[in-house]
């Protein structure tokens, strides 16, 4: 069943050009009342009811025209992995739409509909954006260079570079929970978190967690993977409210490639100042093999804004996060 949604008036806070469709069961829907409502303020909005028996992401010949981006909310027992086989959904006039997905976990879909709800009302200048890293000089080299392309290119107002050499988890967890617009981590991943900051999972984010991030991009392996786990790193983290979407991989991937997103990304960001996770990484400038997507899924939104929490920018910028090397200020 499609129920199709008239325009509403617009929000200063994300672009409202074409339509956004989320799909998926009929109880999953009613559970994401606040985002579909909050959308609905924006833009026009399908939904589409997917019975149990269906495949979770509609036909293409199924979509209204002008899709700006499609939520997939899929069975509990799916992965990302197989539910979605990419970034993308080509369309029937051969572009390609932004998918993302969610588990039907039931009531957690409601606190993760209310949280990105909040991210739909928020002011697009809050641009505060985190590197994050692990301690290991590959990784800090990739995430030294993408902070200071942001410092030449007229972010060093908003970027922040917490690496773990610069920064302890507990420190690095509160930062997060300023808000920040976007977050970037190079370094391990697996299917239940990170290596980095003497390892980091699920467990570590307080719940209820105070302020979402607009968005995270975890260029690691396995953040997106269910192996031997339940749900993954990047599905709980979302669904609790943590960032409103992520890009996650299903997979292992390849350093030399993680690599290559990161400056892309980050040229991306100051060059074409994208509104939404989708619009950033369609402008990153990588090889067609990796913009396909590759062993990465979008997990979540990929329709929301790319802004920060109110005061995000000062308060990022009020966490102390010195290099090694750094001169202190005396007491």
């Amino acid at each position: 069943m499609v129920r199709a949604r008239s325009p509403s008036p617009r929000s200063p806070s994300a672009s409202s050009d074409g339509v956004w469709v989320a799909a998926g069961p009929a109880a999953a829907l009613a559970r994401l009342e606040p985002l579909i409502a909050a959308h609905r303020r924006i833009r026009n909005v399908v939904t589409i009811e997917r019975g149990a028996g269906d495949d979770p992401v509609p036909p293409p010949s199924a979509l209204p025209e002008a899709v700006a981006g499609l939520l997939v909310v899929g069975p509990r027992r799916l992965s990302p992995r197989r539910g979605l086989t990419g970034l993308w959904l080509g369309d029937v006039r051969g572009g390609s739409i932004p998918v993302g997905w969610l588990p039907d976990v039931g009531e957690p879909l409601r606190d993760y509909a209310g949280a990105a709800a909040r991210i739909l009302t928020r002011d697009p200048a809050e641009r505060a954006l985190v590197v994050l890293g692990q301690w290991e000089h590959r990784f800090l080299r990739v995430g030294l260079r993408a902070a200071r392309w942001m410092e030449r290119h007229g972010e060093m107002d908003t970027a922040r570079l917490w690496t773990a050499d610069r920064i302890a988890r507990t420190d690095m967890l509160s930062g997060l929970a300023c808000g920040p617009a976007l977050a970037i981590y190079f370094g391990h991943g697996r299917p239940r978190g990170w290596a980095a900051y003497h390892g980091v999972r699920h467990g570590h984010f307080p719940q209820p967690w105070p302020e979402p991030m607009a968005a995270l991009l975890a260029l690691c392996c396995e953040n997106a993977s269910r192996w031997r786990t339940g749900l993954s790193f990047a599905e709980r983290l979302v669904l609790g409210g943590v960032a409103g979407c992520a890009l996650a991989a299903v997979t292992k991937t390849r350093h030399e490639d993680n690599r290559r997103w990161g400056p892309a990304l980050c040229e991306a960001w100051t060059e074409h100042r994208p509104t939404t996770l989708a619009e950033l990484v369609a402008a990153a400038e990588v090889p067609d093999e990796l913009r396909s997507g590759g062993p990465y899924r979008f997990i979540g939104d990929p329709l929301l804004p790319l802004a920060g929490a109110p005061g995000a920018t000062a308060r990022t910028a009020a966490v102390f996060a010195p290099a090694p090397d750094a001169v202190l200020p005396g007491w």
